[in-house]
């Protein structure tokens, strides 16, 4: 995300590279999802059709041309964006997505230092705690298939707006007390000799066996949750705006959220020395909860409204109160074709049959198969992910490894850490805010896919053939690379891409692409690297090990994205 992020960086992913909420979220994750669905933007301003006229509306689409559903005046379309309710709810959430963000830069870095730091995480030893890394990123997917029925869970009890709510402040509650646990814990270690012998008997005394296991598990928790907590905002967002909106504002909403985490990077190295490094997690946990209220005002802008995702699903042609589908085709066809041929792609759905019985009741694994079977792009994005993360999660641990063994000071590592994060969310802004919505205008979006394993590949070759001699930043190249395009360019073509497909592929798949493939991906390579370093941790030559493996598994993402992008241009 790192996740994710994440997004729907939009990513998602995450993520980051991610996926959307269910706009009817207590059935559609757990007792079937509506196969398609209307933006309720396009409700805003037309009254919702009784059944009757709209089972009359797909009879007519056989015999004359279907209506044009979104205006193609750009102009007063964007100035009616951002003046509207809707424009508001967006702004709203969007910022709260910026604040999230930079909440999770905060805490990432000083997870990560304190990880592998000699005093309170697993530093000790030749390897500086890089062999129980991979370890740990290991856990990160089975721990996101947890994390994603208690999603279920949450939805089911309250809707999209209590989910967020509530993962939301589960965060920022993970923050402060795990900051509180720490910063006892560190003051323990100050302590004099006479001191800690008079605290001998304390339950705490053996400050490792303790620390180490919070920070296993701070360190799983962060790196599962931001995929989430990103998709569940770009889920709102991307149910409010329409496909062609989506065009417009998709990269400049992702841009904000890169200012959010480039400033919280960058300041990374400033707070620490004004609050020390534990004292960032308290920080961190204050940024969620202001996310989570400035999210409740979206949502209560929607509400208010009536284009709330989680409101009444009949009225948007979702699901309605006794679970029939219902779904004017002939205005979603509408609405995809006259977006026009650049920057998007043409509606990728099944027949209403299969749509349908893809919905049956099951859970949620036999309905994501069943979704893959009947959408395909959506198993070749699965397998896309699943290889671009297992790169990601290589060239990550490339990129510590250089990391530990140059700078060995917890601080100045997680000021330095910051600042290339900083970096990279600054570049992706610029490329959120500028270069993509250009390269939209004249360049259809799925070349995308092609074009990030080609950067990608030229990076890793570089590595590869001057590892040698290059220093921190030469091995840092890589996932330099990767991360930014992940926060930017992969971002804008996973929406683009969900925002064509239909109800059920935007809130299901996305879901489980974002969690399943994303994580599993960081996590089967996590468990090689761990192997590895445990049977082979000592070679002279391990550095020309990962980086030959980086090059092979940058062609295997390279043939993935062509086997995506021949996909999306069928069915253009």
């Amino acid at each position: 995300m790192s996740v994710v992020r994440r997004s729907t960086a939009l990513s998602s992913s995450g993520s980051s590279t991610s996926s959307d909420l269910s706009t009817h979220s207590s059935m559609g994750v757990t007792n079937g999802i509506a196969a398609n669905q209307h933006h309720p933007s396009q409700h805003a301003n037309n009254p919702p059709q009784s059944q009757s006229s709209n089972n009359d509306s797909r009879q007519d689409t056989t015999t004359s041309p279907p209506p044009t559903v979104i205006p193609k005046n750009n102009t007063s379309n964007n100035a009616g964006l951002f003046f509207s309710a809707r424009g508001r709810s967006v702004l709203c959430m969007s910022l709260s997505l910026a604040i999230n963000l930079g909440g999770y830069e905060l805490a990432r870095a000083t997870v990560m230092a304190l990880f592998t730091s000699d005093g309170l995480g697993f530093g000790k030893g030749e390897d500086g705690g890089l062999t129980t890394l991979p370890m740990a990123v290991g856990c990160v997917s089975p721990f996101s298939v947890a994390l994603l029925w208690f999603y279920a869970t949450t939805l089911d009890a309250g809707g999209p707006s209590y989910a967020l709510r509530t993962h939301t402040l589960i965060c920022a509650g993970m923050m402060i007390v795990s900051g509180w646990m720490l910063k006892a814990f560190d003051q323990y270690l100050q302590v004099d000799d006479a001191t800690a012998a008079a605290l001998a008997g304390w339950p705490f005394a053996r400050v490792k066996a303790w620390s180490q296991p919070l920070l296993f598990l701070l360190f799983v928790f962060q790196n599962a949750y931001v995929q989430l907590l990103y998709n569940q905002h770009w889920a709102f967002i991307s149910s409010v705006l329409t496909p062609e909106e989506g065009i417009r504002v998709f990269a400049p909403i992702a841009g904000l959220g890169s200012i959010g985490s480039t400033l919280a990077a960058g300041l990374v190295s400033v707070l620490v020395d004004r609050l020390g490094l534990i004292g960032l997690l308290h920080i961190s946990g204050a940024s969620y909860i202001v996310s989570a209220i400035l999210a409740d005002v979206a949502y209560g802008m929607a509400r208010i409204g009536g284009f709330e995702p989680g409101g009444d699903a009949s009225k948007y042609g979702g699901i309605s109160s006794s679970g029939d589908h219902k779904r004017n085709d002939s205005t979603m066809m509408a609405t995809t074709h006259s977006v026009g041929n650049k920057g998007t792609y043409t509606a990728v759905n099944g027949s209403k049959e299969n749509a349908t019985s893809s919905c049956k009741k099951g859970n949620i694994f036999q309905q994501a198969y069943a979704l893959f079977q009947r959408v395909p792009v959506l198993g070749a994005l699965f397998v896309e992910v699943l290889v671009s993360q297992c790169l990601s999660s290589l060239v990550n641990f490339i990129y510590l490894y250089k990391l530990k063994s140059t700078i060995t000071d917890d601080a100045m590592r997680a000021g330095w850490s910051g600042n290339f994060y900083a970096w990279i969310n600054g570049i992706s802004g610029v490329f959120q805010f500028f270069a993509i919505p250009l390269v939209l205008k004249h360049c259809e979006a799925h070349r995308i896919w092609i074009f990030m394993p080609t950067v990608m590949l030229c990076c890793t070759l570089f590595n590869f053939a001057t590892f040698r001699s290059s220093g921190l930043f030469g091995a840092s190249a890589s996932f330099f690379a990767i991360k930014t395009m992940e926060y930017s360019f992969r971002g804008a073509a996973n929406e683009m891409l969900y925002v064509s497909l239909d109800y059920e592929s935007r809130y299901l798949g996305k879901k489980v692409i974002s969690l399943i493939a994303g994580k599993f991906g960081k996590s089967a390579m996590a468990v090689a690297l761990s192997l590895v370093m445990v049977m082979y941790g000592d070679h002279s030559d391990m550095l020309w090990y990962l980086m030959a493996t980086a090059t092979v598994f940058t062609f295997l993402w390279l043939f993935s994205s062509m086997s995506l992008h021949s996909l999306i241009e069928a069915n253009k």
